[in-house]
C-alpha cells in the first residue's frame, strides 16, 4: 500500500488516512511519501520502510533515490504469475520483478526469461528419499523429487540451523544485518506445502548402503539412523585453513554460514576491534574485505600469490584491480609469506606486522568427502559422479559443491542448483542428463565492478587474439581473447556493461 508522510511531525502512514495517530494533525498536513535507494542492493523503494524489501539492510544504507533511479525502477511482479528469470551471469532463476539478482546483485539487464523445465515423468511411490546437506543442491534435488512424486517421504538433514539460504551475500556484506528473511531461498511455508521434512543442527556420519541407513548427531549430543531407500549426497564444502601459526585463536574466522558473520560482529563487539587482516585475496576474501571496510574497519589484505585474482584475471587486470583497491582504502599486500597470527597481528616471514583484532580467513574451499569416503563412496577429491548425478553406488547420487561430474568439479552456486535437480530428478525414476554449465565471476568491490568469463590467456599451450582496452581516467578495462576467432574470454572492470553480450557469445 501507498504511503503518505505527515509534515508535522514525520510519521509514515498508509495512503488515505484522515488523521495522523501521532501528532493528531489533519490529513490536509500529508505528502506522498518519497522514494530512496538501497546503497547496498541497488533497489528502489518507498521511503518509510524499515527495511529494504530485496536485501534487509537498514535504513542506515538508504538514500534519497535520483530520477534516473525511480524511472529505472522495476516494480515487483504481481504475485502468482508463476514467471520465472534467469541471471545471465550467476545462473540464478527467480521470480520476475526481482531489483537485484539475489545471488550475485547484478540488476535486471542481465535477466532473461528462463526456459521452463517441464516433465511429463510421474511415479508417486512410498519411497524414503534422504538428502544430506541443507544447501542449494539439497532444496534442488527435493524439489525436483516432489514434482514427480506426490506420495513419497522427502527429509533434509542438515548441520546448519537455517532453512537453504543464498550463501554468496554472506561475504557481500560481511558486517551486515541482512535478517535471515533476506537470504533464504524459500520460507518455511514452502517445505509446509511440500512435505519436505527439514532436520537442522544434525551433523551426517555415516551412511551404511548396504543396510541403507544413515548414523546421525542431533543438536542435544544423541545419536541414530535413518532409513532410506534413496541417497543424495550434499554436503557441500568447507573452509580451508592452511597450517598458520594461530589460525586456531579464538578471534580468527572463516565465513561459510550465518553463524559465521554472527561471530564476526560478535568478534567485532568484544575486542572493540578496528583493523581487521583478510588473508587470501580471491572473491571471497576481496568482498569480505570490503564489507568489514564498509563496517568502519581499517582492513589489509594478505595474498600469497603475486597478483589477485590471478585464475581468473590477466596481470594487467590483476594489478588495475589492486590499485583500485588501495585508492578505495583497502590495503593489498600480494606475494604475502604469513608466518603466524598472534593476538593482536598478523606477522610475515620477514618480520613486517599488520595490527588485527579480526582475522578473516579466506583461502579457498575444499569438498566434503569424508562421510563419502568412509561410507565407499567413490571419491577424486570431489564425490565422483557420472552425467545423471549417480555415484558408484547404487540408488546414491550427489550434487552441489562437493562433486564432480564427469571428472569436473561443481563448485558454483548455478551448477549446484542445476546438479541438484538432476540428481533429485533420476534418484525419483527420471532420465535426465546433465548439460555442463559454465561458471563466470562478477563482483562489486572497493567502488568497483569486476566480470571475468573464460580463458585468461595465461595457457601457455595456446595463442590467443585479443583485444584491450585501458582507460586510467575513466578507471576501465576490457579484455578479450579470441581463439581461432571465436570468443574464449573476457575480462571487464568498472564498466561491466558488457558482460550479457560476451556470455551470449560464448556460449
Amino acid at each position: 500500500m501507498a504511503k503518505v508522510k505527515c509534515t508535522i511531525c514525520g510519521a509514515y502512514l498508509p495512503e488515505g488516512t484522515e488523521e495522523c495517530p501521532v501528532c493528531g494533525v489533519s490529513s490536509d498536513m500529508f505528502e506522498p511519501a518519497g522514494m530512496v535507494k538501497c546503497t547496498f542492493c541497488g533497489a528502489v523503494f518507498e521511503e518509510g520502510t524499515d527495511t529494504c524489501p530485496i536485501c534487509s539492510v537498514g535504513p542506515e544504507y538508504f538514500e534519497p533515490a535520483a530520477e534516473e533511479d525511480i524511472a529505472s525502477r522495476i516494480q515487483p511482479a504481481t504475485s502468482g504469475n508463476g514467471k520465472i528469470v534467469k541471471c545471465l551471469v550467476c545462473g540464478a532463476e527467480f521470480e520476475e520483478g526481482a531489483v537485484v539478482c539475489p545471488v550475485c546483485g547484478v540488476g535486471p539487464e542481465n535477466f532473461i526469461a528462463a526456459e521452463k523445465k517441464e516433465t511429463s515423468f510421474r511415479k508417486d511411490t512410498e519411497e524414503v528419499f534422504v538428502i544430506l546437506g541443507g544447501g542449494p543442491a539439497a532444496k534442488s534435488a527435493a524439489e525436483a523429487i516432489r514434482t514427480r512424486n506426490a506420495t513419497a517421504t522427502i527429509t533434509i538433514v542438515t548441520q546448519e540451523s537455517h532453512l537453504p539460504y543464498n550463501r554468496p551475500m554472506l561475504t557481500k556484506g560481511i558486517v551486515r544485518d541482512f535478517g535471515y528473511n533476506g537470504l533464504v531461498m524459500e520460507g518455511p511455508e514452502w517445505y509446509e506445502n511440500n512435505q519436505i521434512n527439514f532436520v537442522p543442527d544434525t551433523v551426517v556420519l555415516k551412511a551404511d548402503t548396504s543396510a541403507r541407513t544413515v548414523s546421525l548427531r542431533y543438536r542435544d549430543g544423541s545419536e541414530g539412523q535413518i532409513g532410506y531407500d534413496k541417497l543424495i549426497y550434499t554436503l557441500g564444502a568447507y573452509c580451508f585453513v592452511p597450517p598458520i601459526k594461530g589460525a586456531d585463536l579464538n578471534h580468527v574466522v572463516s565465513v561459510r554460514s550465518i553463524s559465521d558473520t554472527d561471530r564476526v560482529k560478535e568478534i567485532i563487539a568484544d575486542r572493540k576491534a578496528a583493523k581487521a587482516v583478510c588473508i587470501g585475496g580471491g572473491v571471497m576474501g576481496l568482498e569480505g574485505a570490503w564489507g568489514l571496510k564498509e563496517g568502519g574497519l581499517d582492513v589489509t589484505v594478505l595474498e600469497t600469490a603475486p597478483g589477485l585474482l590471478p585464475r581468473q584475471l590477466d596481470d594487467v587486470a590483476s594489478q588495475m584491480l589492486k590499485e583500485l583497491c588501495i585508492e578505495a582504502g583497502v590495503d593489498i599486500v600480494t606475494g604475502a609469506k604469513i608466518a603466524e597470527i598472534t593476538e593482536n597481528a598478523v606477522v610475515l616471514e620477514d618480520g613486517t606486522e599488520y595490527e588485527a583484532q579480526l582475522v578473516i580467513m579466506s583461502t579457498g574451499m575444499r569438498p566434503y568427502t569424508k562421510v563419502a569416503e568412509d561410507s565407499g563412496i567413490a571419491v577424486d577429491k570431489w564425490v565422483s559422479a557420472d552425467s545423471k548425478l549417480q555415484t558408484n553406488i547404487t540408488d546414491v547420487y550427489t550434487a552441489g559443491d562437493c562433486c564432480s561430474v564427469n571428472g569436473q568439479p561443481q563448485a558454483f552456486w548455478a551448477q549446484a542448483v542445476e546438479t541438484g535437480r538432476i540428481a533429485g530428478a533420476n534418484a525419483a525414476g527420471d532420465n535426465v542428463e546433465y548439460k555442463p554449465i559454465g561458471s563466470s565471476l562478477v563482483m562489486e568491490v572497493c567502488g568497483t565492478s569486476v566480470f571475468a568469463l573464460g580463458t585468461n590467456g595465461k595457457d601457455p599451450d595456446k595463442k590467443f587474439r585479443s583485444e584491450q582496452v585501458k582507460d586510467d581516467v575513466k578507471k576501465t578495462y576490457s579484455k578479450y581473447y579470441y581463439d581461432h576467432g571465436k570468443l574464449v574470454g573476457a575480462i571487464l572492470i568498472g564498466d561491466i556493461s558488457g558482460m550479457g553480450a560476451a556470455i551470449s557469445r560464448m556460449k
